[in-house]
């Protein structure tokens, strides 16, 4: 059974750091289901199972979205300056989400998880931007109530569930005819300074906790962790690069299938 669930976690590790790379939603709804379903059988108990997976999935995607910001710098996508405007808002939202999620049962993160990938999926059906838009956007609309309403709520929600920035930012930058290669590489490298501040939330939040598995600190389990990390570090190349071959709007239909098939698992699962 414990090769089986490496296995898991290396394959699912794979696929995160693929659509991170794609999407740039730092691979946290990939990761979270497969530790919802793997840590229970290695006999975690129930009450800790949603706040380990979260924990970890968000560790996991600071990881991954700094490697994937590298890349897409590498590319010319990455642009610093909408990028920092989100900044200490994002902070802000991340460690408040943190402590909220710290002291809410299991079964509601399950529940609000599920219900906000559903909304994600009804806002991408109705989505009517079909136009591919290749240059930078308009920086000077990326200011003021928006941005620090935005980023804050980009925070929470990351924090809570994980893919925050590319949930909450991207359909900000679209509007502000940012195209998807350069809404990814922001969300990506915004994903990164989310993972980190609410990880180290969750850590903290666990110390204290009782019957947590061998080998967690905190609320990160280290054994899945590492699997999926050098899984995601291996996937996340082939995203980046496929990203650059497709039309915007394909991307963002892959996206909404992809988020899809995430609801299913977990409905399926029972979860």
């Amino acid at each position: 059974m414990l090769y089986e669930v490496v296995l898991i976690y290396l394959l699912t590790g794979a696929l995160a750091g693929f659509v991170s790379g794609l999407f740039g939603v730092g691979g946290a709804f990939t990761m979270a289901p497969a530790l919802i379903i793997g840590l229970p059988i290695q006999g975690v108990a129930e009450d800790h199972v949603m706040h380990l997976s979260i924990g970890t999935a968000l560790a996991v995607m600071a990881t991954t979205s700094a490697y994937v910001a590298i890349l897409r710098y590498q590319t010319g996508d990455l642009q610093m300056s909408v990028t920092y405007r989100f900044v200490p808002y994002i902070v802000i939202g991340a460690v408040g989400g943190s402590l909220i999620g710290d002291f809410l049962p299991g079964y509601v993160l399950k529940a609000v998880f599920m219900a906000f990938i559903a909304l994600t999926i009804v806002r991408g059906i109705f989505y009517k931007g079909h136009e591919t838009i290749t240059a930078g956007g308009d920086l000077d609309q990326v200011r003021g109530l928006s941005l620090w309403f935005h980023g804050v709520l980009t925070g929470i929600t990351g924090s809570l569930l994980g893919p925050g920035p590319a949930i909450v930012v991207g359909p900000y930058l679209r509007k502000r005819r940012y195209s998807m290669p350069m809404i990814a590489a922001t969300a990506s490298a915004l994903a990164g300074l989310l993972g980190l501040s609410a990880s180290v939330v969750y850590i903290y939040g666990g110390l204290n906790e009782t019957d947590l598995p061998n080998y967690s600190f905190g609320f990160l389990y280290t054994p899945a962790f590492a699997g999926l990390a050098i899984g995601a570090l291996i996937g996340s190349p082939g995203g980046v690069r496929i990203s650059h071959k497709i039309r915007d709007i394909l991307i963002h239909r892959m996206f909404i299938s992809y988020l899809a098939i995430i609801l299913f698992v977990m409905v399926v699962w029972g979860l």
